[in-house]
C-alpha cells in the first residue's frame, strides 16, 4: 500500500535503489527471503502425493516491484515469450481497472524452472551481449 499510495518521494528512492542494483549487480538478501506456501491443486486426488500441491511465493514487496520493473526494462532484449508475457500482464491490468473479466489458458510447466542450467542461461545471456553487470544481478538473485 506503501508504494501504491507513496508520494513521488517514494518513487525516487525506489528508482535510486534500483539503479545502484543495476550497476552493482547484487540485490539485497531481503529480496531473496520468499516463503513458499504449498497449495493443493484440487480438492480431488491425494493429499499426501507431493504432486497435487503447487507452490504460491510470498515475497517482499520491494522485490516484486524491482522484479516488475525488469519486465519491462529494456536492458536486455525480450523475447518473443517475454513480449507475449507483458502483453498479457497489460491486458489484464486493463480489463482489470474496467471492472471487466478476463479469461485465459495457461500451460502449466511446473517444475521446468528446477531442470534448467542456471549457469548455462547466464552464459548465453553473456553470448547474447547482455550487460555484465544485468547476469552478474541475476546471478546473484537466482543463487
Amino acid at each position: 500500500m506503501h508504494i501504491i499510495y507513496g508520494s513521488s518521494c517514494v518513487n525516487v528512492h525506489f528508482c535510486l535503489l534500483f539503479n545502484a542494483l543495476l550497476r552493482h549487480g547484487v540485490v539485497p538478501s531481503d529480496f531473496c527471503s520468499d516463503v513458499i506456501i504449498p497449495l493443493l491443486k484440487g480438492k480431488y486426488g491425494n493429499p499426501s502425493n507431493l504432486d497435487m500441491y503447487r507452490g504460491i511465493t510470498i515475497a517482499p514487496a520491494a522485490s516484486k516491484l524491482f522484479e516488475l520493473m525488469m519486465n519491462f526494462c529494456t536492458v536486455i532484449p525480450c523475447s518473443s515469450v517475454l513480449k507475449r508475457i507483458v502483453v498479457v500482464q497489460l491486458l489484464f491490468s486493463h480489463f482489470n481497472k474496467l471492472g471487466s473479466k478476463v479469461c485465459c489458458a495457461f500451460l502449466d510447466a511446473s517444475k521446468a524452472f528446477d531442470k534448467v542450467l542456471h549457469n548455462g542461461l547466464f552464459l548465453k545471456l553473456i553470448n547474447r551481449n547482455v550487460p555484465v553487470g544485468f547476469v552478474r544481478l541475476m546471478k546473484n538473485w537466482y543463487k
